[in-house]
């Protein structure tokens, strides 16, 4: 057991597919096999339980898949440091992005940055909440880009936080009754059934919320989508509604903008967040989101 093997565990996960995870790692379906293989031979259980139709994780596998994550957060961060040592003159920013951020301002903001900061590398990061909260508290991370939840944020204390952007929610449905009145609130879909995904990254937290705060019942549906992309097809095939970010529904699907009681259009907010030393440490990179954050999401169409 190496930790390409470890890789390949981890990438098989989250892909929940040999194929696919293979083909992220860029190698044959067999050295991938062979590589899990030799992993469980190792630990001394299956990580995985395999049908003709999908590969998940066994209840073994569930219960180690997080040290597997630390170990190869580690080993990155490892060869980070190697780097500031080696090469001192060029700084290294390490971000965590939330997968509910969306891709493209991610991209457009740190590539700018780049542009204009050629002695300094960003390295990003995707995972979910929990991990990136650990891997910031614990210094692995410099940055984290995630959206605003208060049960999250309470945890961070003195940290700095900076606005990214504001992002409308909507809903899909299938429901007759609501696809021609434009906007939806809470009170008007009391009773409705809706499918989440699980809440690694905050989204079904964000949808809790807004029910609670009209006072109105959720009712969600037993099954969970593992991405947004099945989310938004199974609310289409009328599994149930679902609400999400307006730039994670793809196609031409018809979208009911997301109200709340005084008729405003519910929005979820995103930032980032650091502790005080990494603000002053990279604080050309903190000036460049105060300064171009809003600006590269009206350019995306992010707001209304």
């Amino acid at each position: 057991m190496n930790i390409a093997h470890l890789k390949f565990v981890v990438e098989t996960a989250e892909a929940h597919s040999f194929s696919q995870a293979a083909e992220k790692c860029h190698v044959t379906q067999s050295t991938l096999s062979h590589g899990v293989a030799e992993v469980e031979k190792e630990l001394g259980a299956k990580l995985f339980e395999r049908t003709t139709r999908s590969v998940t994780l066994s209840p073994f596998g569930k219960a180690l898949i997080p040290l597997m994550k630390t170990i190869l957060s580690a080993e990155s961060n490892l060869i980070l440091q190697a780097k500031n040592y080696l090469n001192p003159e060029k700084a290294i920013i390490k971000i965590g992005i939330s997968p509910l951020l969306n891709p493209g301002f991610t991209s457009m903001l740190t590539q700018s940055f780049k542009e204009k900061n050629p002695n300094h590398e960003i390295v990003l990061y995707e995972e979910n909440l929990t991990e990136l909260q650990k891997m910031l508290l614990s210094n692995s991370l410099d940055f984290i880009f995630v959206p605003l939840i208060a049960d999250f944020s309470a945890e961070f204390g003195k940290m700095r936080s900076l606005f990214l952007y504001d992002e409308p929610l909507v809903l899909i449905t299938q429901d007759e009754s609501l696809l021609n009145s434009g906007s939806v609130s809470p009170k008007t879909l009391s009773g409705q059934k809706f499918v989440m995904v699980p809440d690694a990254c905050g989204l079904a937290s964000v949808t809790r919320e807004i029910f609670r705060r009209a006072r109105v019942p959720l009712n969600e549906y037993e099954g969970k989508a593992f991405s947004y992309g099945a989310l938004t097809d199974w609310a289409q095939n009328g599994i149930g509604s679902a609400v999400l970010p307006k730039s994670k529904v793809s196609g031409t699907r018809i979208i009911l903008f997301m109200k709340d009681a005084n008729d405003n259009v519910e929005h979820i907010r995103f930032v980032a967040i650091a502790s005080s030393s990494s603000c002053l440490r990279f604080k050309e990179f903190a000036e460049h989101i105060r300064t171009n954050s809003e600006r590269l999401a009206r350019g995306l169409g992010l707001g209304l």
